[in-house]
């Protein structure tokens, strides 16, 4: 009679793994019945993996010259952008169209998840801002030097949702992630030529891929923007490697590590990141170097179970890390702990030069603490005097320099000033000479009032910017304290409505004229404000850079818990887990950059991308935990 019982207990341990097999079997078998199309997946493709090394040059009108702190010339030449955005434009109608035609013939295959909310909520706050904006021309085109109009911004969004709707199997994330290996890999054989100062685009065949025809017979006239040996890739600044870089390499890193089924991958996946590594440093980025850092911390968390389990390995791995870093940092005069010095060096700057008013009656200029009034008059006959005082109407010495209309002041609270009469397009008017620096000043205007002649000619009023939080640090972040600090005050304008896609430059305070000298920015045209979090909040407004930092949080909270698990046997957790530490880079260095067309849509791509894996991966992991917790009350009943 016992050994009746005995036998069933016997006979179900066999069935029951099989069962689970079976199951585990079943579930790759339904996944895989589903085909690739990989005519669809080309718009995520061409995003990911071409649209970056789109490089012509292309002549292009500015519509910028009416503006007085811009150049009385509007033809200017563009090698990394318009093309881009050209090209960009292209695929985000094709998307439209697509999943226009699908929402028509099979709507129930449209996905829905509510982490799409706030992303919808930030695209029609950036469509508002741009209808309702001052300057709705350039939202709608894109403006000199960054072209990412409002059309680019929907792009972002569609390239997310449309990546949830058409990458469905294991497939389809091999496709565009083989697709994406191979570009980095050619980026990095780039990097390498320009790095060695062997640039590829200084050759005589690359010369003529990204110039038109008839520039080929003025080669000795191009000149570079960037030195040889400086690393800028196809991505229009060294700044913007570090955001690329910032993508690849965790992706590869961890790709590198979990998928292990071809050796060959393997190999490439190696190359990539070395090639990234010679881009990263060659273009000198500082911030692509933190963001590394602070993602490695991320990484080291998530995959802590896994690290204590394999502690043999990892500690080895991690030391060779840190012996190599140390080793190329001693190699090349300390190059790594210098920048990172940099990065974290917050000292507080004292200017001599601290403001310039443009009065109606006078220019009063404050030097140390001091103001020296001054008034110019002047008559029929040409003849010209000055009238200059301090602040107590106390005349102040000056000392004729002979045979010239100039002055130089006799006065220890203004040393080495010089003021002196002189000619503009033949009217009258006058210069400061102030530390080496000349200021050129008049009020033969139509009003009457006194206007600063700027660089580029032009009759201006001199403005302080209200500055906050990186006041007295403006020199932080290669001078990115600056313009953080003269940005951030623009933000309670727009909390509800930005000022319009791609329009930072039109809304920046350009006439903070003594700013921009005493911090480096005098004869730089500021075009963007190095943070992507404040391009959002002044562009589309605060209101739509909550929609998406919420849109990010949700993706990142969903994240962080799938993957902390440690279950990774499945691809679609492998690659998840790859791209969540891939965006989370992008998204610190995004503190000292801005979203540029040449880097922003790999992110965006991968967001969707990041999406679709987390869905799959949670349904696998359920199925893995569920085969663990049968496989575990056989081994009990077994027993």
């Amino acid at each position: 009679m016992s050994d009746k019982k005995r036998t069933p207990v016997n006979h179900n341990k066999p069935q029951n793994t099989q069962n689970a097999k079976y199951k585990r079997k079943s579930y790759i078998q339904d996944v895989s019945q589903e085909k690739s199309n990989i005519w669809l997946l080309l718009p995520i493709i061409l995003s990911m993996s071409v649209l970056p090394f789109i490089t012509k040059l292309k002549e292009y009108n500015t519509h910028l010259s009416d503006y007085s702190w811009f150049t009385y010339n509007d033809e200017y030449t563009d090698l990394f952008l318009l093309y881009k955005q050209k090209f960009f434009l292209i695929i985000t109608f094709a998307m439209a169209f697509i999943l226009i035609s699908k929402f028509f013939i099979n709507r129930k295959e449209l996905n829905f998840s509510y982490i799409f909310i706030p992303l919808g909520i930030y695209a029609l706050l950036a469509l508002l801002s741009s209808l309702f904006s001052e300057y709705r021309k350039f939202s709608f085109s894109g403006i000199h030097e960054h072209f990412e109009s409002i059309f680019v911004l929907f792009g972002y969004c569609l390239l997310v949702y449309y990546a949830t709707v058409y990458v469905k199997t294991e497939r389809d994330f091999e496709i565009i992630t083989n697709c994406f290996v191979v570009s980095i890999i050619v980026m990095g054989l780039l990097a390498l030529s320009q790095y060695l100062g062997k640039d590829f685009f200084r050759t005589k065949m690359g010369l003529s891929l990204i110039f038109p025809e008839k520039y080929m017979n003025h080669l000795d006239l191009i000149s570079f923007k960037f030195e040889k040996g400086r690393v800028y890739l196809t991505l229009y600044n060294p700044n913007y490697v570090g955001s690329y870089v910032a993508l690849a390499v965790p992706f590869l890193i961890i790709l590198a590590l979990l998928i292990r089924k071809k050796f060959w991958k393997l190999v490439l996946y190696i190359l990539a990141i070395a090639g990234m590594f010679i881009a990263l440093i060659g273009s000198e980025s500082k911030t692509g170097i933190i963001a590394l850092i602070a993602t490695a911390v991320l990484g080291i968390i998530i995959f802590s179970k896994k690290l204590i389990k394999y502690f043999y390995f990892s500690i080895p791995a991690l030391l060779f890390a840190v012996c190599t870093v140390i080793l190329y940092n001693r190699a090349n005069d300390n190059i790594l702990a210098e920048q990172l010095k940099k990065a974290v060096n917050f000292s507080k700057t004292e200017v001599s030069l601290q403001d310039i008013k443009t009065l109606d009656d006078e220019v009063v200029i404050t030097y140390k603490n001091n103001n020296i009034h001054i008034k110019f008059f002047t008559f029929d006959d040409g003849y010209a005097y000055f009238e200059i005082t301090d602040d107590d109407n106390n005349n102040i010495p000056l000392q004729q320099i002979e045979g010239y209309l100039s002055f130089t002041v006799k006065d220890d609270r203004f040393p080495e000033f010089e003021i002196g009469a002189t000619e503009y397009e033949e009217d009258l008017c006058f210069y400061v000479t102030i530390d080496g620096h000349e200021w050129y000043f008049t009020n033969q205007t139509d009003d009457g009032t006194y206007y600063m002649i700027n660089l580029y000619g032009k009759l201006d009023k001199i403005v302080t910017a209200p500055s906050a939080v990186f006041t007295g640090y403006e020199r932080y972040a290669s001078g990115r304290g600056y313009i953080w600090s003269r940005t951030i005050p623009l933000l309670r304008k727009y909390i509800i409505l930005g000022s319009g896609a791609d329009t930072f430059q039109l809304v920046f305070p350009m006439q903070d004229y003594v700013n921009r000298y005493n911090f480096g920015y005098y004869d730089q045209i500021i075009t963007k404000p190095h943070n992507m979090y404040l391009q959002i909040g002044v562009q589309t407004g605060v209101l739509s850079l909550l929609a998406f930092l919420i849109f990010y949080a949700i993706y990142f909270i969903s994240s962080l818990r799938l993957y902390i698990k440690g279950h990774y046997k499945s691809f679609y957790s492998q690659v998840g887990v790859a791209i969540f530490l891939s965006t989370f880079c992008y998204m610190v260095v995004g503190i000292a950059n801005d979203s540029i067309l040449a880097v922003a849509p790999i992110f965006w791509a991968m967001m969707g991308l990041g999406i679709c894996a987390n869905i799959k991966a949670k349904k696998c992991i359920k199925e893995e935990m569920s085969l663990s917790k049968s496989d575990t009350e056989t081994k009990l009943a077994a027993n």
